[in-house]
């Protein structure tokens, strides 16, 4: 018998899998509880995803070798493979306390706690996993992640720099270091580093995803070369995955018929397009539509739990590869397939690439086209996305809904504060709660520019990254670079608290829109609290978003054409306290009153749009 285990762990070694597999299986036969037989054939099982064999041949392991923390360690990854990471975690306690000098059950260890929402755990996990091993690059990667979660960017960075210079063709480190630099403010150094990085790992989508995204919040990159990337994204990754021939569906072609409806997202929990999407699947009309939602992120909380209660089928893709999805979303018969994520994070662009549904369609989550040919339209509005300037940046077909792309959830019992804070304070306070990475130099000089032109007003800044001091100093400086002194800018972190976030609003007499990159969530709670935003209208969607929500609104006199004009309306408004106090009482009701607002009238577009969408495959 031992001589048959050492022919099938050399065939195993040498990658005959299939010879080994059969010689493991010969041994569990004789001898169902060998081991090292069980551990290793469990290993194969489990790159099979054959996950509940895999468990039990390591369960005959760890009863036959209660006291090996090889098995335990192994056991720990199928089990939250299956998102059993609660029994994985009491598992991989096991394996530390039986070899406590273990770096790699150290690391799982830290990877399911992580899971489990318990940062701080997860963190020192990695931290003892490094001082065993230091070269150990993976962990040194996930403990920047539990830096990063925490808005601790400087540190984050260095792990990062650390697992890349320990291995150098890691990818992840990349791609979260972009991610980080982007956090801080640093915008084209992202860039710089995401191309450098694409090089190295030309077939990485979601690196080259993340890239695309980044496009986006630099003024120096015209829009046609953003399609440009876009559509060679699509050429490098998308279009080789196309079904050829293209695949065959069956679905009931009757174009007047109840459509099955699916949607894409890695946000049905507690994110800023939930604020969007949940009112549009609030809003169908059930005769019409028969809604399918497809999470592809594990994120899950009370709003989640509100999403599953308002549709009418619930199938997470989070197990399921791409290919896997595909067959998934096809055999629920789904006629119209929404991608809510497009280049995000968490995507899975992938699946539309396949032809997963007849008709697919993008909308809301990413501020731009796809690059794909396999996407056939893009949900928007004229002031958004005007008719003859945007569509030759996109390939897919651009739908113009009439009263707007968007419909907004308020948040709940949050009443604004009707007196004007200039009142009390004498001086105007300007304010933008936007993340940091679209407050870019040449919005940092506008905003220092109306500084001076409206003596004693003062701007106040809220965003995550600020809890960062290195981000925190390089925006002081910015400012000062611009002559503005610090008692003039509060710079406040991240408040955990949406109630308490909310009520910052109560100190600001006008919002900022950033540029190019607009708010959106941001512009529509300022609006909610009372507070009117100024911004001006760039040359595409990305730059007029808060154009099309204040045009909604009837509040096109805030919507600047350029610089000089956003210095305008923003000094004329902080010179007339009286107009300030009339918008900010009166903000809210027109924000009810308007499409912005109403779930049912947004949905009946959206459905008619979906249903011109059907008659045309058909």
């Amino acid at each position: 018998m031992t001589n048959l285990f050492e022919t099938a762990l050399d065939h195993h070694r040498q990658g005959h899998l299939h010879e080994a597999e059969r010689l493991y299986r010969e041994i569990l036969v004789d001898n169902p509880d060998h081991p090292y037989a069980n551990n290793n054939y469990a290993i194969l099982l489990r790159a099979q995803r054959r996950r509940e064999e895999a468990v039990a041949c390591y369960n005959r392991a760890v009863r036959a070798n209660p006291e090996d923390p090889h098995v335990l360690n192994n056991l720990t990854c199928v089990l939250s493979d299956m998102g059993r990471d609660a029994q994985a975690a009491k598992v991989a306690m096991m394996a530390v306390a039986l070899k406590p000098d273990y770096a790699e059950a150290w690391f799982n260890l830290g990877n399911i706690l992580r899971n489990l929402g318990g940062a701080d755990q997860a963190r020192q996990a990695y931290r003892r996993a490094v001082r065993i091993r230091p070269d150990m690059a993976e962990a040194w990667s996930n403990l920047g992640d539990m830096y990063k979660s925490a808005s601790e960017l400087t540190q984050a960075l260095d792990c990062y720099r650390t697992a890349l210079k320990l291995q150098p063709g890691l990818p992840q480190p990349y791609v979260n270091l972009g991610e980080v630099l982007k956090e801080q403010g640093r915008v084209t150094d992202a860039v710089t580093l995401l191309q450098h990085a694409l090089e190295q790992h030309p077939a990485l989508s979601l690196l080259h995803s993340n890239l695309l995204f980044a496009l986006h919040y630099t003024p120096h990159v015209p829009p046609e070369v953003i399609f440009r990337a876009h559509k060679h994204w699509g050429e490098r990754h998308a279009a080789p995955l196309a079904p050829n021939p293209p695949f065959a569906f069956t679905n009931d072609r009757s174009p007047g018929r109840r459509l099955r409806v699916g949607y894409v997202s890695p946000d049905f929990c507690g994110h800023a397009v939930s604020s969007f999407l949940e009112p549009l699947l609030r809003g169908h009309d059930r005769s019409q539509v028969e809604i399918f939602c497809y999470p592809i992120s594990r994120r899950s909380d009370a709003v989640t739990d509100r999403f599953k209660s308002i549709t009418g089928h619930w199938f997470p893709l989070t197990d399921l590869t791409d290919e896997e999805a595909v067959e998934r979303i096809r055999a629920d018969g789904i006629d119209i397939l929404v991608d809510v994520a497009g280049h995000t994070c968490d995507c899975r662009p992938l699946i539309f690439a396949r032809r997963a549904a007849p008709v697919q369609v993008s909308w809301l989550g990413y501020p731009d086209g796809t690059g794909m040919a396999a996407m056939d339209y893009r949900l928007t509005d004229e002031v958004a996305d005007p008719s003859g300037l945007t569509d030759r940046w996109h390939l897919e077909k651009l739908v113009r809904l009439e009263d707007g792309f968007l419909c907004f959830r308020p948040p709940r019992d949050s009443a604004p504060c009707p007196d004007l804070p200039a009142r009390r304070n004498g001086f105007v306070t300007f304010g933008s709660f936007n993340n940091n990475s679209k407050i870019t130099p040449e919005v940092v000089a506008l905003w220092s520019a109306l500084l001076d032109r409206v003596p004693k007003s003062r701007l106040m800044l809220k965003s995550r990254s600020f809890a960062d001091p290195a981000t925190l100093a390089r925006y002081r400086g910015l400012f000062r670079e611009r002559q503005i002194a610090d008692a003039r800018v509060d710079m406040l972190p991240q408040t955990p608290d949406q109630g308490d976030h909310l009520r910052a609003y109560d100190r600001l007499d006008i919002a900022l829109d950033p540029f190019p990159y607009n708010g959106t969530t941001t512009s529509c709670e300022a609006l909610w609290m009372g507070v009117p935003v100024v911004t001006q209208l760039g040359s595409h969607h990305v730059a007029r978003v808060t154009g099309s929500i204040l045009h909604r609104l009837g509040l096109d006199e805030l919507v600047g054409a350029d610089g000089d004009a956003y210095l305008d309306i923003a000094a004329g408004l902080a010179g007339d306290l009286d107009r300030l106090e009339e918008l900010r009482r009166g903000l809210r009701a027109r924000m009810q009153a308007s499409p912005l607002c109403d779930s049912y009238r947004f949905a009946g577009q959206v459905e008619a749009a979906f249903r011109q969408m059907w008659r045309d495959w058909v």
